[in-house]
């Protein structure tokens, strides 16, 4: 018995042995099949002495013959740094080449190396193209990916509507991250109609993991749904110590009006004036309101002139007539009515704009 099981020992040895030195004198002879395999033997040590530059050798040699898996192994062992040193841009071209030839995980790869500029020069637009691709066959990510774009306007025209759409297949897939961005669209005050009770549940989950974006989405919720405004300003400050730039408004505006916390209107001014130029026309307008009737800061009426002014040029007409009567009464300034009539009029002309005349056709 025992010689008989030497015997196929030895049998089965032979046979493989024979099967790789057929394999290896295909590969030599340009059978590219016989490339993949003699590469993947290499790269295992099974059927061959593990060695990974034999193994780059022959699957970069199939590769550059088009075969699809071999351009994605290649790219792989590229990037790692397998037997060569790391080389990010040798490997995504590899990848583009087994993308563009429907590789399913060299498509994700690229559309992300594309977003963040990995081995290739950052391209958003291409990135787009690549992740619609991998989110058409439903992928998680890509999905998801898809919704941030139509979100937050990149590449595409905002849409939130389409945003919701890509989001959902997403958070169909059980993703955590897609559940809080279509919770915060449902608060984010535009495109969408606001819904607070879809918002809630579909936050509970992220609120949990501590996904920053989360904590803004029930600060939202407790503002617009809820009398407890306290826990809406705990969550919305909680937001903006995590970054989340939408928050340092709502927290800003809630101090000046002391709405949920004690009103400090000199803190919500600190604040107000690191926020983008989205809210300049309004935070200017408080801004000055403070500085001009000393509240909650000392009284400054050329700090007040000069936030008017702000607020007035991004066609405020509140503004254009808080201006007026500093002129009027000369608060902080030499009195001067015509300048006075000059900023009335000006507020007359946003409440009340000339109709834009058509131009006349030419027979």
């Amino acid at each position: 018995m025992n010689r008989f099981i030497i015997s196929l020992l030895s049998l089965l040895v032979f046979s493989q042995v024979s099967f790789s030195q057929n394999t290896l004198q295909k590969a030599k002879t340009g059978n590219i099949e016989a490339m993949v395999i003699l590469a993947q033997e290499y790269y295992s040590g099974v059927g061959q002495i593990q060695n990974y530059a034999n193994a780059l050798t022959w699957f970069e040699r199939a590769a550059n013959k088009n075969h699809v898996e071999a351009c994605y192994r290649t790219a792989q062992m590229y990037e790692k740094g397998q037997s060569v040193p790391k080389n990010q841009r040798i490997a995504f071209n590899y990848y583009i080449k087994a993308a563009e030839k429907g590789h399913f995980k060299s498509q994700f790869i690229v559309a992300d190396w594309l977003e963040r500029g990995i081995g290739i020069v950052k391209s958003d637009g291409r990135a787009f193209l690549w992740y619609r691709v991998c989110a058409e066959r439903g992928e998680t990510i890509p999905c998801r990916k898809m919704g941030d774009y139509f979100a937050f306007g990149r590449v595409v025209a905002q849409d939130h509507a389409m945003a919701k759409y890509w989001y959902e297949k997403s958070v169909a897939n059980g993703d955590i991250e897609s559940k809080s961005n279509l919770a915060y669209l449902y608060v984010a005050e535009e495109g969408l109609a606001p819904n607070y009770s879809k918002a809630k549940e579909l936050n509970a989950e992220p609120l949990k993991k501590q996904i920053p974006i989360s904590y803004y989405t029930e600060g939202m919720i407790y503002l617009n749904d809820s009398d407890d405004k306290a826990k809406a300003f705990d969550y919305l400050s909680r937001a903006m110590n995590f970054g989340i730039k939408d928050a340092n408004y709502k927290v800003a505006i809630m101090k000046y009006y002391g709405q949920g916390t004690s009103q400090n209107i000199s803190q919500a001014i600190n604040i107000m004036e690191g926020l983008p130029s989205q809210y300049e026309n309004e935070v200017s307008y408080l801004i000055a309101s403070a500085y001009s009737t000393g509240n909650g800061v000392n009284q400054d009426y050329k700090k007040a002139l000069d936030y008017y002014k702000k607020s007035a040029n991004l066609n405020n007409s509140d503004a254009c007539k808080a201006i007026a009567k500093i002129y009027e009464k000369g608060e902080g300034v030499k009195k001067n009515l015509k300048e006075a009539k000059k900023w009335n009029k000006k507020a007359e002309e946003i409440l009340n704009p000339k109709p834009i005349k058509k131009s006349k056709k030419k027979k």
